[in-house]
């Protein structure tokens, strides 16, 4: 990423700029000490006040070859500090303007998600945005959190996201979607609720990390709730009782490498398919898709039969290869010849 390799370079200019002021310094003591056999403390003292040209004097008098010696650190220590100064300004200014760069980034976001949190779980959640492609904006409040996903070229708000003012900030006004990520239920809750109250449009994600919680973050608005020890829970019976079943979800879902998986796909209202039953659509024969279930005015319907007739708004989970689903998502977008 672009952004993570400019982070990186500017570490590295700085790293250099305190080696060169370091090396300065120790070239300068070592010279004293040898050439006019100080002590280190004043040598040290002397190269100080010669590097910072503060002049307070000189510790002992100087032989000849002591000013010579003098002349030279000093024209150097002049260049140097010179050059450091100005890169060192250059690195702040281009972290000021990378910040700006992200602020403007973050006011065009529109049809996004909102990540609040970047733990254990944020993280998984940013990483499988990030490989699908889905514009989002992370919301954290510990510094050192949001330090990390800045260097990993994430768009980052550092802030409380409960705060009206940093979902504002985040465009929950555009925004699709919002993934309650905290480990505290009682700050889900808080979010769910702000979240609603600018978008009430919006699609809310909540972790429960106590199933009591469950109910009181549905009524704050979230659309659905996990809780990750019941998810790990069953994830971990069903690969003693059904391992080939759990290998084949993680493949579909999961495993990029892979050219099968699972995908969403939205009925849109100039889709050709609307008003056709599902075997007449020849869904796939035309894409290769498999349907394997419908969200039918807010039912899910599973092993759709073929007598279905799709509607406008219709959420179709489709089984297939990158090629054939968006074939499918084109089918589902587009008017039929």
């Amino acid at each position: 990423m672009p952004v993570v390799r400019n982070q990186q370079s500017l570490k590295k200019r700085l790293v250099i700029d305190v080696l060169r002021v370091s090396a300065l310094i120790l070239f300068g003591t070592t010279g004293f000490m040898s050439i006019e056999h100080w002590s280190l403390l004043d040598s040290l003292y002397m190269t100080t006040t010669t590097l910072t040209t503060v002049g307070y004097g000189e510790v002992h008098q100087l032989d000849n070859a002591g000013k010579v010696f003098t002349i030279i650190f000093l024209l150097s220590s002049v260049a140097v500090a010179a050059y450091v100064l100005s890169d060192m300004v250059q690195i702040f200014m281009s972290i000021n303007l990378t910040r700006r760069r992200m602020k403007q980034r973050i006011v065009k976001l529109a049809d996004h998600q909102i990540v609040c949190g970047f733990g254990r779980t944020g993280q998984e959640v940013c990483d499988h945005f990030n490989v699908n492609g889905v514009p989002f904006v992370i919301v954290d409040n510990d510094p050192v959190r949001a330090k990390k996903a800045e260097e990993l070229g994430f768009l980052v708000i550092q802030g409380d996201a409960s705060s009206d003012e940093i979902l504002l900030e985040a465009r929950i006004g555009s925004a699709k979607g919002i993934v309650c990520g905290l480990p505290d239920d009682t700050a889900n809750t808080f979010i769910a609720l702000s979240a609603k109250g600018l978008n009430e449009n919006i699609t809310i994600v909540s972790r429960a990390a106590n199933p009591g919680s469950e109910g009181k973050l549905r009524r704050a608005g979230a659309s659905m709730v996990i809780s990750p020890y019941v998810i790990c829970g069953r994830r971990l019976a069903a690969s003693v009782t059904h391992p080939l079943v759990t290998e084949f979800l993680d493949v579909v879902m999961h495993a990029p490498g892979y050219d099968l998986r699972m995908e969403q796909v939205s009925l849109s209202a100039i889709s050709g398919m609307v008003g056709l039953a599902l075997k007449d659509a020849n869904i796939k024969q035309t894409s290769g898709a498999m349907i394997l279930a419908v969200r039918q005015d807010g039912k899910l319907l599973t092993n759709p039969s073929p007598d279905l007739v799709f509607q406008q708004g219709d959420e179709l989970i489709a089984l297939g290869t990158d090629q054939e689903l968006k074939k499918l998502s084109l089918l589902a977008s587009t008017r039929k010849n």
